[in-house]
């Protein structure tokens, strides 16, 4: 008589796995992965799938369109009677939607109710952290490359806005839209939100900036605790391009009277692009709004035009709470002295006065790297860049509370097919940049600095030497 025997493996076991599988960095290879683990049980279904639907990042791709990519989700979804409690529906934490390609292809998925139908699915369960959303419509074919909101049919309307009152959805990110209700986020539990390229309905004339809050003086500075429930959408991190007037969008009074510093005085994180001059001073009036409570500050500069100075020092003097700066520079630096971004990040972080809760700042730029198949030595990445005016800025006073300094260099790196020492390229240019901060580490024993390097591969044959692949198409970080 024969007897069976089934081996039941540990969820512990199976937990590890699949935690293992996760790391893998090709997304293809993982996905691939996880799909396979999922045919083995219910349980490890369970888990890969919560791992796989986690993040769900949907848009055109050379195998299938966003729009295809969509209807097949929603029939997945659809093939669970239990999917929005315990199926592909529960498991989405963040969906992001980025839709590129003529008007009519964009609107098949949008007219058909399939992207609305999903809406109505997710962010159903209550056990698991916030959720976010981003919408991004990019259509080919008009001037501005921006979709009308008024022009969306109102089934996704109402999907959309039945989706921001959930309580769990906490975090919004809307791209490349025009004509956005001032309304947008009137009642909702939204705390985070991103802004790109979009623009609300019928503020073409109207300033959030009073002129007087573009000098030097600062406006009457009204009690906090005066703020009532309801008046004002209460964010608490705001990435924004300065393309929407944002109080507009927060103050939620009849009249739209509403003081600015009771409109931002939940906020805790601001990240600020810069393209303009006007954006200094949109980021400025911020600042002074969010003074006492903001604690985390992200800035990211596209221009290499001069700050007003005075303005930026009053700014800053007001931020007592302030723990974290970054400042990336994404205008390409070149060696020359007058086409190098490292001053204009110097002036930045110059206008601090002593901030005695600074703990952190992070700086990054981007260096020109020029087409010789014979720099790949730190010396000749880094030698005719000149860091010394970083180094005296953090050896300074201003920054003797600081506990973390991280500066991160971005570059192309052109290699030859064929195995190449990273680890020990990076572990060469940590040592080689760190001698450029011996006064700032003299001066800051207690100080960690840390020296990054987002490298980006360019391959070439050696047959081919004058032949590269597209440094914007064709490469990979290492």
């Amino acid at each position: 008589m024969s007897s069976s025997s089934t081996t039941v493996v540990p969820a512990e076991v199976i937990d590890l796995i699949v935690d293992e599988i996760s790391q893998i960095r090709d997304e293809r290879t993982r996905n691939k992965a996880l799909a396979s683990v999922a045919l083995v049980s219910w349980y490890c279904r369970h888990r890969a799938h919560a791992r796989l639907f986690s993040n769900l990042y949907i848009t055109e791709t050379q195998r299938a369109s966003g729009t295809l990519r969509i209807r097949s989700l929603l029939q997945l979804i659809e093939a669970d009677k239990e999917s929005e409690i315990s199926g592909v529906a529960s498991y989405i934490r963040s969906f992001s939607v980025h839709l590129v390609g003529p008007t009519s292809r964009i609107r098949a998925s949008l007219d058909n109710g399939t992207l609305a139908s999903i809406l109505r699915r997710i962010f159903k369960t209550k056990d698991v952290g916030p959720r976010s959303l981003s919408l991004s419509f990019l259509p080919r074919g008009n001037l501005r490359n921006v979709f009308d909101w008024t022009t969306l049919n109102a089934d996704f309307l109402s999907a959309f806005h039945d989706l921001c009152y959930n309580p769990s959805l906490t975090t919004l990110h809307l791209a490349h839209f025009v004509n956005l209700p001032r309304t947008l986020l009137h009642h909702s539990f939204i705390k985070n939100v991103r802004f790109s390229k979009v623009q609300l309905a019928n503020t073409d004339d109207e300033d959030e900036i009073p002129e007087e809050a573009r000098g030097e003086s600062i406006l009457d500075d009204p009690d906090i605790s005066a703020l009532e429930e309801g008046q004002a959408v209460p964010l608490e991190s705001i990435d924004t391009d300065h393309s929407l007037p944002l109080l507009f969008l927060i103050d939620m009074t009849p009249q739209q009277i509403l003081h600015p510093k009771l409109a931002f005085s939940q906020l805790r994180c601001l990240t600020a692009h810069i393209n303009s001059i006007e954006d200094f001073h949109k980021t400025r009036w911020i600042l002074i709004n969010a003074a006492s409570t903001l604690k985390k500050l992200d800035i990211i500069l596209f221009t290499n035009d001069e700050m007003p100075e005075t303005h930026w020092r009053v700014a800053f003097s007001q931020l007592a709470e302030l723990k974290t700066i970054s400042v990336m520079q994404n205008s390409t630096s070149y060696k020359h002295p007058g086409r190098t971004s490292i001053p204009q990040i110097c002036s930045f972080m110059e206008h601090f006065t002593l901030h005695p809760n600074l703990e952190e700042v992070k700086i990054s730029m981007f260096l020109y790297s020029h087409r010789d198949l014979t720099a790949r030595t730190p010396e000749e990445i880094f030698d005719g860049h000149d860091l010394s005016p970083l180094d005296q800025l953090f050896s300074h006073a201003r920054f003797y509370t600081l506990k973390r300094l991280s500066v991160e260099f971005k570059f192309n790196l052109y290699l030859p097919r064929g195995n190449w020492d990273i680890q020990a390229f990076r572990a060469a240019s940590r040592e080689h940049v760190g001698r450029s901060f011996a006064l700032t580490s003299a001066t800051h024993a207690a100080l960690a600095i840390n020296f990054k390097f987002d490298i980006h591969a360019i391959r070439y044959d050696h047959e081919q030497t004058n032949s590269f692949s597209s440094p914007l198409l064709n490469t990979t970080p290492v």
